[in-house]
């Protein structure tokens, strides 16, 4: 899914001289990314998600919307989706909107987006946005009308006087939040989804698991056990292993960060330091794992490895970068384990992170040592706030009472709104007609963290406002929750958390590839003859998913665009997988080149795959990555020697017999391309992907790519086409 803030602009927020500016008050997010510039959360208590001051249930944030020269950003949406509901703003200065004698606007706009999360009918997830007191409401939205990401929906409005602001919320059903977690809400189960993995990986450690201070070898998994080969055991740090429970979260980003977290009293969990920053690992994933596969044939082992199951790099691979198999197994009696050296509270050392007892997750499974949270034990059907859980957080005193001193208190503690900004809530709508009177009447009795109940003529006053706000039951969409079923969801954190997913669905994957292929060639854009279609995106769309991720290739939208442009160009979006040319013709132009050193392999080994994957010497190497082929049967440099024993690939069309093969190859030989001018090294297209997307670095892309600049016109179409797709521009 692609997902972005209501608000995207390039500047931070300026003051406007006309009207008053709302205070943004803390915001939940850290400085330096899109969330943090263009979703500003009012201050705790006013305004703010999930609770106020007076323990008032709130579904979700005002934000104040960032300056644009001397406007306020327009409101849009945050994904792809279709309009269910709108009103347009009261332009007849109604009395019941001046609550408190200041205006609140009214317009609004609710967005169903149905999306997915990753692969199967559980992935696939549907929830609700809504965005209210807008100024004004675009014109042309229509009910029923579909919509896309980014487009614009109005302009913020008034809140109690405060401008420029909006109501933003994110909401679903029960049955949805199941597919959004991969669970019942509650705490994480036995072991993490595999449909959708994206993020951070997270590895949970139970009490008394062993470490060691040299690494292992990987086919150990207990380093003390008896020796094996030449493999000599090591004692444990600790003989009694690690003295608690430990969860290691694993960060890619460029660099791998190891960060150790523990349990604290009140079962929160803790940062508790991190191991020594491995520098550049993302872009040496395919170098390490090709390094790892070679210790099985090294002499460390001995004689045991004639004969020996040997885990494919690609297999060592998604170990290392996922912590576990998620698409290429492990071989039948192939044993790797995947050793990281880890901070603990006894000492640092390596731990095998593969271990029976180790459980592995990611971001994508929302688990409490990440700070999520599922609140659904408030027993009382109104609006105020009786979860035992969020007044126990409340509750710093230990008095064991939350009153208004308490909440203005509890909440300026960072802790405290760590938690707030990562509750999951079940409560009622605010905004549902019916009931509205009996959702709202503790308003009237002494309660205490209200320290001013209302008089019954003010209590009118506010539902006479509360009435002409609401809206729920106007909404006709079968799937929409009903008001007193809503899983309410932290809006922030929530865009963040998708943010990182970046999973495309057929709708949005049309728009990458749609079905008129348009080329650009001579400063020209003309539609070319072939054509992809929905029937081809649909072959290749999973796996296309499956490894982008497996090759961090959705960790930014500078990598998607290089990636899925240059594909553009090397697959005409998915329609031509093979070469397209004659027998004679590939034989000709590829007679000696690329390892082709016999007769007919110019044809035998011509491009396939997404990426074109050309000759002998990268189709072996393909087929050592995979497994299928091992490196001690060939010769090295087969082409320049007499007489030498040749790579054995015999079916060279599993490349495209197979979706998933025809992808991978791509995908592989964007992660291990040749350096031009130096064919024996590789180096993953991601280094170079993070450099910018200017037309400069695309044609150094595209040269690595290539090994020249072929299409290159085509491709810088592409890949700029495709980030201002991708981007938040």
């Amino acid at each position: 899914m692609l997902i972005s803030p209501p608000f995207l602009s390039p500047t931070q927020p300026q003051q406007n001289e006309t009207m008053p500016i709302a205070v943004a008050g803390n915001t939940i997010v850290p400085d330096g990314d899109v969330c943090a510039a263009n979703m500003l959360e009012c201050a705790p208590g006013n305004g703010a998600y999930p609770v106020s001051f007076n323990l008032g249930w709130h579904g979700g944030a005002h934000l104040m919307a960032p300056m644009v020269g001397n406007q306020p950003a327009p409101v849009r949406a945050i994904a792809d989706g279709k309009v269910v509901y709108l009103r347009k703003t009261d332009t007849a200065h109604k009395t019941t909107l001046q609550y408190c004698n200041v205006r609140t606007d009214d317009g609004c706009v609710v967005i169903r987006h149905d999306t997915e999360i990753g692969e199967g009918d559980d992935a696939k997830i549907t929830y609700y946005s809504v965005y209210l007191h807008l100024q004004t409401v675009q014109p042309t939205l229509v009910v029923g009308k579909k919509i896309y990401r980014k487009d614009t929906l109005g302009t913020p409005g008034q809140i109690y006087g405060q401008y420029p602001q909006i109501h933003f919320e994110i909401v679903c059903n029960e049955a949805n939040l199941k597919r959004i977690i991969g669970r019942t809400p509650g705490a994480v189960g036995a072991q993490g989804r595999k449909d959708a993995v994206y993020g951070d990986l997270w590895f949970f450690i139970p009490r008394g698991t062993k470490f060691f201070a040299n690494e292992p070898h990987p086919h150990r998994d207990d380093d003390s056990a008896p020796a094996v080969g030449t493999l000599q055991p090591q004692a444990p740090i600790v003989a009694e292993g690690t003295s608690c429970d430990l969860v290691v979260c694993m960060h890619y980003e460029k660099d791998c960060t190891l960060t150790t977290y523990i349990q604290n009293h009140d079962g929160s969990w803790s940062a508790a330091g991190s191991a020594p920053v491995e520098r550049e690992a993302e872009y040496n994933l395919y170098k390490r794992a090709t390094e790892l596969n070679g210790r099985y044939i090294s002499a460390s082992l001995g004689n045991i490895t004639e004969g020996m199951a040997v885990p494919s790099p690609s297999a060592i691979f998604e170990m290392i970068r996922f912590g576990r198999c998620i698409h290429d197994q492990l071989d039948n009696d192939a044993r790797f384990n995947h050793w990281r050296k880890v901070k603990t509270p006894d000492g640092d050392g390596w731990i095998n992170l593969s271990a029976s007892n180790v459980r592995t997750y990611s971001d994508a499974d929302f688990p409490e040592w990440a700070g999520w949270n599922f609140i659904n034990d408030d027993p009382t059907p109104d609006s105020l706030c009786d979860s035992p859980t969020v007044k126990r957080w409340l509750d710093v005193n230990h008095s064991g009472h939350v009153t208004h001193t308490d909440a203005i208190e509890a909440l300026s503690h960072e802790a405290v709104r760590h938690r707030m900004a990562h509750a999951i809530c079940k409560f009622p709508s605010e905004w549902a007609k019916n009931g509205l009177e009996a959702r709202y009447n503790w308003l009237k009795s002494p309660h205490e963290a209200l320290t001013n109940p209302l008089s019954e003529t003010a209590f009118n006053n506010l539902m006479d406002h509360a009435r002409d706000l609401a809206f729920w039951e106007d909404i006709l969409d079968p799937d929409l929750p009903p008001a007193n079923e809503c899983w309410h969801f932290p809006p922030t954190m929530l865009v963040r958390q998708f943010r990182q997913s970046r999973w495309l669905s057929a709708d949005e994957l049309e728009q990458v590839y749609p079905n008129t292929y348009v080329q650009k060639s001579g400063g020209q854009l003309y539609q070319a003859a072939n054509t992809v279609s929905s029937e081809i995106r649909k072959k290749y769309r999973i796996a296309l998913n499956r490894l982008m991720e497996k090759h961090s290739i959705t960790r930014n939208v500078m990598r998607l665009s290089h990636f899925l442009g240059q594909g553009a160009e090397e697959s005409r979006t998915l329609a031509w997988m093979d070469e397209h040319r004659s027998e004679a013709s590939c034989n000709s132009l590829y007679a000696n080149r690329n390892g082709n050193d016999l007769p007919g392999d110019g044809y035998k080994f011509r491009g396939r795959g997404m990426k074109q994957l050309t000759g002998k010497f990268n189709y072996a190497e393909y087929w050592v990555y995979r497994g299928w082929l091992r490196r001690r049967d060939f010769t090295p440099s087969w082409w320049t020697l007499p007489h030498p024993t040749r790579p054995n690939i015999a079916t060279p069309d599993v490349l495209l017999s197979v979706s998933f093969n025809t992808v991978d190859a791509g995908t592989w030989y964007w992660e291990a391309t040749p350096i031009h001018g130096l064919p024996h090294l590789r180096s993953t297209m991601n280094r170079h992907a993070d450099l910018g997307i200017s037309t400069s670095h695309i044609q150094i892309v595209t040269t690595q790519i290539n090994g020249g600049q072929n299409g290159l016109e085509n491709r810088t179409y592409h890949t700029q086409r495709l980030y201002k797709l991708f981007g938040d521009q």
